[in-house]
């Protein structure tokens, strides 16, 4: 290993005169030969072996020349310890310049702010009262066009292109636009770049019939940038949270109460327009009954005219088959009269299918950057660095 001039004097020393080790006569009077004060001779040479540059006989103790990995095949940690010992200002300038990179990126980082709302469904969103009836009915007496009430699922419909589209179009008053401005713009997305390896590189290849327009580049950029900032997380007990990061606090409890108004809406909007299709199919179906009621009707009043007395056998099988089908079809008109007054009440009254547990408020402080947390890794992570690169140069090193 490489020595200061004066480490190397001692050292020549010592190994010229090794009997000053233990002997201080023998030391008072080399140290006056070379100009030194025996004191002073002495703390050099229990600096040398402190650092375990010096053994007792005198000899030196380079690590440089010894290996990491023993005969035994374990690790010399009497060698790693001793090399990291003399290394260490190498490690901390290491460390040091990591550590000055994360407080650097900590200060510079863009400060995003967290907000979060909480909602949960009122009850089972695919199902209407009565529609498990009306289906029933349908199936039993042949009507056809009736389909199950649709589903919804909150993180679907979040997690929807359709919602964030209208994130990034909306018109936000911000600090950056008090006037108001879509994302688009809040993030400067439409302003010119200085450098685009995108766009370079699509100068590059052959222009396409089918290229996007600036403005449809623009929102699908933004939605990629919306997506990164919005996540839910469902519970087991059906609890939703949704999380808005945001450069501005307002702006995330915003965009974060803008996402429960529509969920709410939508499948408020779903519900009404199944009930009224369902309606309408009642509707129908109880028109064809009672056709067919008034028809079967008719029938037997016309056979009754034609047959007073029902006296043959024949005549008596008809006449009890058509009172049958009047029956039959009083009973379908008058269930489905009554299922249409439900479904009348179903597509009246409003209906809440989710509920607002907590709503977004601006946030006190930044969710990210953690800067303490920059800091810590940033240490650890240069400390890391500074012996792995010790240890390998040490490996790497060709030994004596």
């Amino acid at each position: 290993m490489e020595l200061t001039s004066h480490e190397q004097k001692i050292l020549d020393i010592v190994n010229n005169h090794p009997e000053i080790l233990d002997n201080p006569e023998k030391r008072t009077q080399i140290a006056e030969l070379y100009g030194l004060s025996e004191k002073t001779l002495r703390n050099r040479i229990a600096e040398l072996k402190k650092y375990g540059l010096l053994t007792k006989d005198g000899q030196l103790n380079d690590p440089v020349n010894k290996t990491i990995i023993t005969d035994d095949g374990e690790i010399d940690l009497f060698t790693v310890f001793n090399l990291l010992a003399q290394q260490k200002w190498s490690i901390l300038k290491i460390t040091g310049i990591f550590t000055t990179i994360g407080i650097i990126y900590s200060l510079l980082a863009t400060p995003y702010f967290q907000s979060t709302i909480s909602m949960y469904p009122a009850g089972e969103l695919n199902q209407n009262i009565g529609i498990g009836e009306i289906q029933g009915l349908a199936n039993n007496f042949g009507f056809g066009g009736f389909g199950t009430a649709p589903t919804y699922n909150i993180p679907d419909i979040i997690n929807s292109r359709r919602l964030k589209n209208d994130i990034v179009l909306k018109n936000w008053m911000t600090l950056k636009s008090p006037k108001g401005s879509n994302l688009i713009s809040y993030w400067d997305l439409d302003k010119p770049k200085l450098f685009s390896p995108k766009k370079w590189m699509s100068g590059l290849l052959p222009s396409l019939d089918f290229a996007p327009s600036q403005k449809d580049r623009l929102t699908y950029e933004a939605i990629l940038k919306i997506d990164e900032l919005i996540s839910v997380r469902e519970g087991k007990n059906g609890l939703i949270t949704v999380l808005v990061l945001m450069q501005e606090p307002n702006l995330a409890a915003n965009i974060a109460n803008y996402i429960a108004e529509f969920v709410k809406e939508f499948i408020s909007f779903e519900q009404k327009r199944e009930a009224t299709r369902n309606r309408k199919f009642i509707e129908n179906q109880k028109s064809d009954a009672k056709y067919e009621l008034e028809n079967s009707e008719e029938r037997y009043v016309e056979f009754k005219e034609k047959y007073p007395q029902t006296v043959t056998p024949e005549l008596m099988m008809t006449d009890i088959r058509l009172l049958s089908t009047i029956k039959e079809n009083r009973a379908v008109y008058i269930t489905l009269r009554q299922q249409y007054e439900i479904a009348k009440i179903e597509e009246a009254k409003e209906n809440l299918f989710v509920n607002i547990l907590d709503s977004a408020e601006p946030a006190v402080e930044k969710t990210k950057p953690k800067r303490i947390l920059i800091l810590l890794l940033s240490l650890l992570f240069g400390t890391l660095v500074g012996i792995t690169g010790i240890l390998i140069r040490y490996a790497m090193t060709p030994k004596i």
